[in-house]
């Protein structure tokens, strides 16, 4: 992991230049206010999911469901779905 101080002559271009390779902290005044990390279409995929209020809300679902025992154990399922 790297650390970069932000300043007016950081250029963005070699912090993403960094970032191809390894986590960078970008730091200002001292504190820490972003990770740039390494970053391909399959993450952008995910990240873009797991942030998609509809999959958020069905986990909250499904965490409901387990809480109040709600579910279906493995065997169960493989009747359910015919797979014995």
């Amino acid at each position: 992991m790297k650390t970069v101080t932000c300043s007016e002559n950081t250029s963005c271009d070699e912090i993403a230049r960094q970032a191809e390779q390894d986590d960078v902290i970008l730091m200002r005044d001292g504190h820490p206010v972003a990770l740039v990390m390494p970053f391909d279409d399959d993450d952008l995929e995910w990240y873009a999911h797991e942030r998609d209020p509809a999959f958020l809300a069905s986990i909250a679902r499904a965490r409901q469901q387990v809480a109040a025992g709600r579910t279906t154990g493995h065997e169960q399922l493989k009747k359910e779905l015919g797979l014995e």
